[in-house]
């Protein structure tokens, strides 16, 4: 299913608002003046109205400066979550200042037209910016208060005072969220925003019209506002992500989960292994009879164990070789059954086949690993990292492990940091399983930026 969209809030739409409040432009002549003037003057207040429309990480600058800052505190990660909260006190203070830029030219500018238009009205006694977040996702509003208000405090003495606001759209494309926070942050306590309750009104009730619009389907041609997404960007071969907030609540509707999206292409699972057959000197010596020196490898069965450990060693983390015993009689019986000519090549695919039979297996009882579970002696363990709603950006690591009666268990990585989704990992930790001649896998998710 896809999400469906919403409009953008529009300057028209503030002026209603601020009108509905009982205020109007400051200077109905502004697209005349010379010197920028603020927006809109209400009762005694002067407001103006920046719109945060454009998403900050689409800039190219902006994504350079968080990649080469995370890369600092975060390495040997394919996929890196801008998570602030990872950052030491230095890093959180950098990580502000980069996606506080729009902000601080918006502070800046509506400092001067707010100065200007005090000099025109006299009579007003406060100065208001007000800062629509319309575009601006990867800010929640909680966020986007502490960057504005640290913005405005520190870098003028012209604004007395802060609104924030914005229309937040969140959807799993069955249950919808829609949030229209609209806050005040005094900065002056001697000049405050006496109006904002009216204001704040005024904003409810345009927020339930804009809401009864959406829920009855009248449209506009200006429908192009899907639910926050994850944003994400790749810098020098990792991808940077910053996943879009939780919906708080699990769904009723999906049962197994929220739907992510698979940006991977991945359908069916990829080979986890290279096999090939592990055969003992006396069952060497059968196959060696029946093919009658047809096949090299059948020549000299030193030759075959260097095949083998060339085999072993050409493996990696994520296909790696695995020796499957194969007997000659097991081999003619699946031969015959299976219509295969009578050539060496069948061995290997005879080996395969075992493999493949057997990952099947394990990987099927595979089983989730939680506070109550009852561990074998031995099992390989794959776990796995959910980051956001692609899972394309899951990250992995698998460890076999072995119990120690008594003592802390013995835990042996064999694979860390590794760009797969938790199907993926467990038919792989299968292959590790086969491997060592171990029966059992365990899985586990890891959903610090799981998106539910």
């Amino acid at each position: 299913m896809d999400h469906f969209k919403i409009r953008p809030l529009s300057e028209v739409d503030i002026d209603g608002i601020i009108i509905a409040a009982g205020g109007s432009h400051a200077h109905p002549d502004a697209d005349r003046r010379d010197k920028p003037g603020s927006d809109y003057l209400l009762n005694e207040t002067l407001i103006e109205l920046k719109s945060l429309d454009d998403e900050g990480l689409s800039k190219t600058q902006r994504q350079a400066k968080l990649a080469t800052l995370f890369s600092k505190y975060v390495q040997d990660r394919p996929v890196v979550v801008l998570d602030r909260e990872m950052l030491p006190s230095e890093g959180q203070r950098h990580y502000d200042l980069i996606l506080e830029t729009p902000i601080k030219v918006a502070a800046a500018k509506a400092r001067k037209q707010l100065k200007q238009s005090q000099s025109e009205h006299p009579s007003a006694n406060a100065s208001v910016l007000l800062v629509i977040n319309n575009g601006y996702t990867a800010l929640d509003h909680e966020t986007l208060k502490r960057m504005v208000a640290h913005r405005v405090r520190n870098d003028t003495t012209k604004i007395d005072g802060i609104v924030v606001a914005g229309c937040y759209f969140y959807s799993d494309t069955f249950d919808s969220c829609f949030l229209w926070p609209m806050d005040y942050i005094p900065i002056n306590l001697d000049r405050p925003f006496r109006s904002f309750g009216k204001l704040k009104e005024a904003w409810d009730d345009f927020a339930e019209t804009f809401m009864t619009d959406v829920v009855q389907g009248r449209t506009t041609p200006e429908i192009i506002k899907g639910p926050v997404v994850d944003t994400q960007f790749d810098y020098d071969g990792v991808t940077f992500v910053k996943p879009a907030p939780p919906m708080g609540i699990s769904s009723d509707f999906f049962e197994k989960g929220r739907p992510r999206h698979n940006s991977t292409g991945i359908t069916k699972c990829p080979p986890v292994a290279i096999v090939f057959p592990e055969i003992s000197l006396r069952e060497w010596s059968r196959f060696s009879e029946a093919f009658d020196g047809s096949e090299p490898l059948f020549d000299d069965y030193n030759h075959w164990q260097q095949e083998r450990a060339t085999a072993v060693a050409t493996g990696d983390v994520l296909k790696l070789c695995v020796p499957v015993t194969v007997s000659f009689k097991s081999w003619e019986e699946w031969r015959k059954s299976n219509d295969e000519r009578m050539e060496p090549s069948s061995v290997f695919r005879y080996s395969a086949a075992l493999f493949n039979t057997q990952v099947r297996g394990i990987a099927t009882l595979a089983r989730e690993r939680t506070s109550h579970s009852i561990l074998p002696a031995r099992y390989v363990l794959a776990v796995t990292e959910e980051i956001g709603q692609d899972c394309a950006n899951d990250i992995s690591h698998i460890v076999v492990i072995r119990q120690i009666p008594g003592a802390d268990p013995d835990i042996r990585e064999v694979v860390t940091n590794v760009r797969i989704f938790l199907e993926h990992a467990v038919a792989l930790a299968s292959a590790y399983a086969i491997a060592d001649g171990i029966e059992s896998v365990l899985w586990q998710k890891d959903l610090t930026y799981a998106w539910v």
